[in-house]
């Protein structure tokens, strides 16, 4: 049974037998993943395949009057509410909830097991019994309260899992909206992963970059590693002019603490008269993560050779302001100096007017 949590972390099939296993093993005919959002006051059911059918519709008309709202604070503190425990068996009878909705439905009573602690959201698993069927038994409730963390943890592992799939999504869908080839590689040429532009130009004649790092030119492989920092305390960017006026631009990749990755790795732009480059904000922030007010700063500095007081001045921000948006800008590119930044922004050739 927690082996099937586990392993529903990545599997909706295996998920929704999971949570059915515990329902069995509980002793339950029906069972759902609930959650209360505080602000709202309103209840959701985020998971009903182990429910009776129908019922699910009748929990949100009838959640209004759902006795199980006075257990919300003994839920947040993550304590098992168990409604025949909290009310009594003859509290429950004169109760319209019980009386008109769940008894006509078959279902006598239910118990609901808190399985995180969101700010705003507290989910939980709602585990029904039929009518004329005892209260939980004392091994059920244990099996209740073994039960509970590893439910809490799979549940948030699986909200993780959607989340960095949602993310991936639309970072897949941003890097294919540029019409020039974007690849994230590793020192020796390997392709980890690449946009629609970047797959076509793979498949090009005389390609520098191959299905087999072992045949990468060793010009590339050198940039790539300078670009990885294998030669250098800190990496740093570098360009390479190709066949057809195209050019290879090899960049550190940012945010690599957050990839789960073995090595260090490269990220390469292609640039040249045949791939239509984006606005310059949205190559910036595609590519660095640039907050909207780095990429004004930026671009004023692409654009004039002032000093940073009068950057400040002209952008009407304070010395300190632009200070600190120039740091993160070198963090988010591995740059030291606004001449290494502008730099690798006449490499990309980011700037530069397009021809119509």
């Amino acid at each position: 049974m927690l082996e099937g949590l586990y392993e529903g972390i990545a599997s909706p099939g295996k998920w929704q037998g999971a949570l059915q296993q515990v329902n069995t093993a509980l002793g339950g005919v029906s069972a759902a993943l609930v959650s209360l959002h505080r602000p709202s006051d309103q209840l959701t059911i985020e998971y009903a395949g182990a429910m009776i059918p129908d019922l699910a519709a009748g929990f949100a008309a009838m959640q209004d009057v759902d006795p199980g709202r006075a257990a919300v604070p003994l839920l947040a503190a993550g304590k098992i509410y168990i409604d025949h425990d909290f009310h009594g068996h003859a509290g429950l009878l004169r109760m319209p909830f019980y009386r008109d909705f769940l008894h006509p439905a078959g279902i006598g009573h239910y118990a609901l097991i808190p399985v995180g602690t969101e700010a705003d959201e507290l989910p939980a698993l709602s585990v029904q019994r039929e009518v004329g069927r005892r209260s939980f038994t004392s091994r059920e409730r244990q099996l209740m309260q073994a039960v509970q963390p590893h439910l809490r943890n799979a549940l948030a592992l699986r909200k993780q899992l959607q989340h960095q799939r949602a993310e991936s999504l639309v970072l897949k869908s941003t890097l294919d909206a540029l019409n020039f080839p974007l690849l994230v590689c590793s020192p020796r040429g390997r392709v980890v992963i690449g946009n629609a532009a970047g797959t076509r130009w793979l498949r090009t004649p005389g390609c520098p970059l191959t299905p087999d790092p072992n045949h990468t030119p060793a010009i590339v492989r050198r940039l790539l590693e300078q670009a990885c920092g294998r030669d250098a305390d800190e990496p740093r960017s570098g360009s390479l002019m190709l066949a057809g006026d195209d050019i290879l631009v090899a960049l550190p990749l940012a945010g690599q603490a957050d990839v789960s990755w073995p090595d260090a790795l490269a990220l390469v732009a292609i640039q040249g008269p045949q791939w239509r480059k984006p606005p310059a904000g949205t190559l910036l922030r595609a590519l660095f993560g640039l907050t909207p007010a780095e990429i004004r700063l930026v671009q004023h500095m692409m654009r004039h050779d002032d000093p940073l007081p009068a950057v400040a001045e002209q952008l009407q921000l304070s010395l300190n302001t632009v200070r600190t948006q120039l740091r993160s800008v070198f963090q988010k590119t591995h740059t030291r100096r606004q001449s290494d930044l502008l730099r690798l922004i006449g490499q990309l050739a980011l700037l530069r007017p397009t021809a119509p």
